[in-house]
């Protein structure tokens, strides 16, 4: 029989769980998700959206200005 040291058993213990949890976390799931698929849903680009956008990229090109030009 192997000895474990507190430290490594509780980190065994500990990626244990998780390594259980990554394997049987997507079975239960089709039975909560009934609904359509939000992902699939059309993305609406309104004149807000559309402003915070370009106000996005003239942010960034003038922070990278100086990147661009030398």
């Amino acid at each position: 029989m192997a000895s474990y040291t507190w430290f490594s058993y509780s980190h065994y213990i500990f990626f244990r769980c998780y390594y259980i949890y990554a394997i049987y976390s997507k079975i239960g799931d089709n039975f909560i998700m009934s609904g359509p698929n939000p992902n699939k849903e059309p993305v609406e680009l309104n004149r807000t959206s559309l402003f915070w956008g370009l106000l996005l990229i003239l942010v960034l090109a003038v922070l990278f200005s100086s990147y661009f030009f030398n």
